[in-house]
């Protein structure tokens, strides 16, 4: 997996490219410290118009071209599927 990294504001932070799956489908961050996932979606396949947090009751709008931020605090160590709207893509939260 790809590890988040720590900006100046605290919050740990990663990148995810999404265009026919995400890259990286895998971010390993730490618990009880803020997270912030920022998607950017490279393509206009309806599949990943959406992506899905459940674990978080997070969820957000991808518009083609946009970086979007996503941020949480998972409070508990353990695995966590994000995907989109279909499930056909899937990528993992990977808490410590």
């Amino acid at each position: 997996g790809t590890r988040a990294s720590v900006t100046s504001t605290g919050h740990q932070e990663a990148m995810i490219l999404v265009k026919g799956g995400y890259t990286p489908d895998v971010v390993v961050v730490e618990h009880g410290k803020p997270v912030r996932l920022n998607f950017r979606r490279e393509e206009t396949a309806s599949c990943s118009e959406m992506v899905l947090l459940p674990d978080f009751d997070k969820s957000a709008q991808l518009p083609t071209g946009e970086t979007v931020a996503v941020e949480f605090v998972p409070n508990e160590p353990g695995e966590y599927e994000f995907a989109c709207q279909m499930g056909m893509f899937r990528g993992k939260l990977i808490v410590q």
